[in-house]
């Protein structure tokens, strides 16, 4: 897409935004749900491999996102309802192939995305690759897809990447990267350990890794509604409230108990002092 092409449907976006809100698309009496998701791979190396005999010289040699494969999926929904200070947060959703199937994780996530209509599909970074295996999957599978991952422009309102949300024309940067400059509790593993995990089968680490994605996500996402007025809650006590339905559905979860949960608990802490809060470097 060129800069003119994409410039035109982010125009056709906003108006479409503007419209909706004034028709009472977007009002304080609405109910806004979400469901922010996140995933974690593995290669397909023996289809790559063929591939590569079968192109000769001409093969792609770096393993691209056609070969890649859902090794771990989490999400968990969170619903604004009018009048509540806080929003309604379910249970995080925590599969990986420890225990089930490629399809069955994939399957098990179109349904809840199906069984909420109304929702927002929300990601960091998911447009670049997330998306496009789901899809793969789809078809690969004969799963029907959700419609908030049927809609193929990057720019839908069914969802929100909040990679190119926060960055709109700066520059893109990964989750860990921005959460560091937000102060806020992020992978308790390294980015690119991940893989290494996935193929050593270490799901305790895969597992805790894509819960703490999606929990890291979670909480720019109510940064990001809140400040430009999309749903108002007590932003203190939401990010309480995630931490504590973690708490309660995964409490052997390291980086939940240990990480997430007391960083939540300080921030509540000084929420509740008056005057300067000096913090230890």
């Amino acid at each position: 897409m060129s800069n003119s092409e994409y410039d035109f449907e982010c125009l056709l976006q906003q108006q479409a935004s503007k419209f909706s809100m004034r028709a009472g698309g977007e009002n304080e009496s609405e109910v806004k749900v979400f469901i922010i998701a996140d995933f974690e791979f593995s290669y397909d190396r023996s289809r790559h491999e063929g591939y590569m005999v079968q192109e000769g010289a001409s093969a792609q040699t770096s393993i691209r996102w056609p070969f890649h494969r859902i090794a771990a999926a989490s999400w968990q929904v969170m619903r604004f309802l009018p009048g509540l200070e806080t929003p309604q947060i379910e249970p995080p959703v925590v599969l990986s192939s420890d225990n089930q199937t490629e399809a069955e994780m994939v399957k098990a996530f179109f349904d809840a995305v199906i069984g909420e209509p109304t929702a927002k599909l929300v990601s960091w970074g998911g447009e670049t690759r997330d998306l496009a295996v789901l899809r793969r999957m789809a078809e690969e599978n004969d799963l029907l897809l959700p419609p908030q991952i049927a809609e193929l422009s990057p720019l839908a309102c069914t969802r929100i990447d909040l990679c190119d949300a926060t960055a709109v024309r700066a520059e893109r940067v990964h989750l860990a990267e921005y959460a560091a400059a937000c102060s806020i509790p992020a992978k308790p593993s390294p980015s690119k350990s991940v893989g290494k995990y996935v193929e050593h089968e270490d799901w305790v680490k895969v597992e805790e890794q894509v819960l703490a994605d999606v929990m890291t996500t979670t909480v720019i996402l109510i940064l990001h509604l809140t400040a430009r007025g999309v749903v108002t809650c007590d932003r203190i006590a939401t990010i309480m409230k995630l931490a504590q339905s973690a708490a309660t559905a995964f409490p052997s979860n390291a980086f939940v108990t240990r990480t997430f949960l007391p960083w939540a608990r300080a921030r509540q802490a000084a929420a509740g002092l008056r005057g300067t809060v000096y913090r230890p470097e």
